[in-house]
């Protein structure tokens, strides 16, 4: 006769089993969630990375960002495009029933298409904002990359004024910003629209090329020399002109 113990020593092994096999016995549906959680926070990371790679506007360390945050819209694909692929089946063999009826020979309604199609909808339309988001951001450092830096000898400010039209979200006070445009002699031309405390931090302390160009904005008609990506406006050198 099988003593308590016994029966314990040949039971935890199966109950072992069963719990490493857990994972297994998920739907797909609650795989891909899974997969699609994952990739939130995979992406959420590097995407901090990112940003923090290329908090400073105008040095080269924010053309190695551009360049870096090309890898996310690639995590947006590997991680939601089955999502958009698990849709397109869904509304597929709904759309197979409606069709050709099943064992029961009842045929689906075409209201039953409703839900597929949002689905799909839905998660496309994910994607393809992601994919218009990718493209409009990070063509210019694409751009750059293939260009280089151009130099300019004559360049002025123009424009120059505080905007504090936005406002910190739940705090109700002004984030003043400095908007100007920066104009070379052959008439090419920069819009900017940087954070005014922290481009002042930088102008005291006499950091470049920060310190050049916010004193050439506040001397009008003062002439700077500059070197920079011309598709992204990241400065990467500025000096006055004698």
């Amino acid at each position: 006769m099988a003593t308590t113990s016994d029966t314990a020593a040949q039971t935890a092994p199966g109950d072992g089993m069963n719990k490493l096999s857990t994972s297994k016995n998920l739907t797909p549906a609650q795989r891909r969630l899974g997969r699609v959680i994952i990739g939130i926070w995979v992406i959420l990371a590097y995407g901090a990375v990112c940003v923090w790679m290329g908090a400073d506007p105008w040095t080269k360390w924010r053309q190695y960002a551009g360049l870096a945050a090309l890898g996310l819209p690639l995590l947006v694909l590997v991680f939601w495009f089955p999502v958009v692929w698990a849709s397109l089946r869904w509304l597929a063999r709904v759309a197979w029933r409606c069709v050709v009826p099943p064992s029961s020979g009842r045929r689906g309604g075409v209201l039953s298409l409703l839900n597929p199609l949002l689905g799909l909808g839905v998660s496309a339309s994910i994607l393809w904002a992601c994919g218009y988001a990718s493209v409009y951001y990070l063509t210019p450092f694409v751009q750059d990359w293939r260009s280089g830096t151009v130099r300019h000898e004559a360049v002025t400010c123009r424009d120059f004024d505080v905007d504090n039209s936005i406002t910190n979200s739940g705090k109700g006070h002004a984030r003043a910003q400095y908007v100007f445009e920066l104009v070379s002699s052959d008439g090419s031309s920069w819009e900017y629209r940087e954070r005014k405390s922290w481009m002042d931090d930088r102008v005291e302390a006499g950091e470049q090329p920060y310190a050049t160009v916010i004193d050439a904005c506040r001397s009008e008609g003062a002439e700077i020399g500059i070197v920079l990506y011309p598709h992204s406006g990241t400065i990467i050198e500025a000096w006055r002109r004698d």
